[in-house]
């Protein structure tokens, strides 16, 4: 294959890995709430997998499974005002990934990895 022909491939291969990448999103609102009141927050992940689970602060490190819809998994909750660390744990060929959203603030978990950061005004 000449030079062209591999970087064309190398290219396609790329564009095709990207598209096939989970991607885990959180949609908060963006205005502040009033005190006490609590804000509708919903969980999206899109990615191949058999179960996805929701844990962090906000659900006591419990996992909260998410529900399928079509391609993707969702769960949508009521969260007060406040900020949370969180993760999204996928099952998948009988493995566990912990998966975050890629534009999320990250902080140190405490065991080596990393929990997203989701702050509700």
């Amino acid at each position: 294959m000449s030079g062209r022909g591999r970087l064309a491939a190398l290219a396609i291969a790329a564009l095709a890995a990207g598209a096939c990448a989970p991607r885990a999103t959180v949609r908060a609102p963006a205005r502040a709430s009033t005190q006490g009141e609590r804000a509708p927050t919903v969980f999206t992940f899109r990615g191949p997998a058999e179960a996805v689970a929701l844990r962090g602060t906000m659900t006591g490190w419990d996992a909260l499974p998410l529900e399928r819809e079509g391609d993707r998994f969702v769960l949508a909750i009521s969260l007060a005002s406040g900020r949370y660390e969180y993760r999204f744990e996928v099952r998948r060929g009988g493995e566990l990934r912990i998966v975050l959203p890629a534009d999320a603030e990250r902080v140190d978990d405490g065991f080596g990895g990393e929990n997203a950061v989701l702050r509700v005004p």
